[in-house]
């Protein structure tokens, strides 16, 4: 998972919101999953596989049954995630799909709750936190081998490798060439767009930069 800064909610639904009788199903989602993938340079918000407007769905972080319908259209509140897996029986499904209604401790809005998430070797994500660990393996089934997500982590942690190897393959990576690294996953490229499955990608380079 990645730390996700709220941008400004899209025109059409702070003009909608306007209206006496509005309600979720009635504001134009085209234009929250738009913004929602641009905050998120086109990944899940939840195991960061890539997304794009007809692969993923509208998550509320706080579930619509445990909110009012104007909480619902609270743009602060929403999240693109993938389409997890439907339809594949429920081990299979993962992250909105495998959580259903079930409140979450991990927040993917804090920097603080980010930083307690950590990676192997395998690609496994996990955390020291009991509570939030549940939310990881259990919750969101983000190690759910069906959907090879711990083998495309650990694929993504295999490139990053390679690739400081062929920038540096001789001598220690000093931090400053880390940080530049570093930097270049967390921006997104030229047509807005984040590193897949790159939370492990900034997890193995700031263990190394500490």
């Amino acid at each position: 998972m990645l730390l996700i800064k709220k941008g400004k909610e899209p025109s059409s639904l702070t003009e909608y919101k306007t209206q006496s009788n509005a309600y979720y199903d009635g504001c134009n989602k085209s234009d929250i999953r738009k913004a929602l993938l641009n905050e998120q340079g086109y990944l899940c918000a939840y195991c960061m596989k890539r997304i794009s407007e007809t692969s993923m769905t509208v998550e509320h972080y706080s579930t619509q049954s445990n909110i009012s319908e104007k909480e619902a259209l609270d743009y602060n509140n929403m999240l693109g995630v993938c389409l997890g897996n439907r339809g594949k029986g429920q081990k299979n499904l993962t992250c909105d799909a495998h959580r259903g209604n079930d409140n979450l401790t991990i927040n993917p809005f804090l920097k603080a709750s980010i930083n307690l998430i950590c990676y192997d070797g395998s690609g496994k994500i996990y955390s020291d936190d009991p509570e939030i660990n549940k939310d990881l393996d259990v919750t969101l089934n983000l190690n759910c081998e069906q959907v090879l997500l711990k083998t495309n982590r650990k694929r993504a942690l295999e490139a990053l490798k390679k690739y400081l190897l062929s920038l540096r393959s001789k001598g220690t990576w000093k931090k400053e060439f880390l940080r530049r690294i570093k930097k270049k996953y967390e921006s997104p490229n030229e047509i807005g767009k984040l590193e897949p499955y790159s939370g492990i990608i900034l997890y193995y380079l700031n263990k190394k930069i500490r």
